[in-house]
């Protein structure tokens, strides 16, 4: 299904806004460090050992304060099957989990065709 993103080409990111309008996203992931690009700006987000927290907790004050939209983000982070135990979220820095439908990896930005809300 995937491969991981450890790579400095830039991959599709689901975002979208109120009424589910999506915003022209794509994310790369560099070491500790995860890179999102929406319409036309750059934000970066440090791991500092859990990344999957630090994405939710970017989430919140982008929505608030710098987009000033309500943001869903549509990734096996936010999906109904993804799981990180805390152990898999110690050793990983918080960058992938385990998909229970599809049985492998799972990036936190990914977003495969079975993505299921919460």
């Amino acid at each position: 299904m995937y491969e991981s993103a450890m790579t400095t080409e830039f991959l599709p990111l689901t975002l979208l806004g109120t009424d589910k309008t999506p915003y022209s996203a794509q994310w790369r992931l560099e070491g500790e460090t995860l890179e999102w690009q929406i319409d036309g700006t750059s934000y970066r987000i440090q791991s500092e050992r859990d990344l999957a927290t630090n994405v939710i907790t970017f989430l919140k004050v982008l929505s608030r304060r710098v987009l000033h939209d309500e943001i869903t983000l549509e990734a096996c982070l936010t999906c109904r099957h993804f799981q990180m135990s805390s152990m898999a979220r110690d050793m990983g820095r918080g960058q992938r989990g385990s998909c229970r439908l599809h049985q492998q990896a799972a990036e936190i930005c990914y977003r495969c065709d079975d993505y299921t809300a919460p």
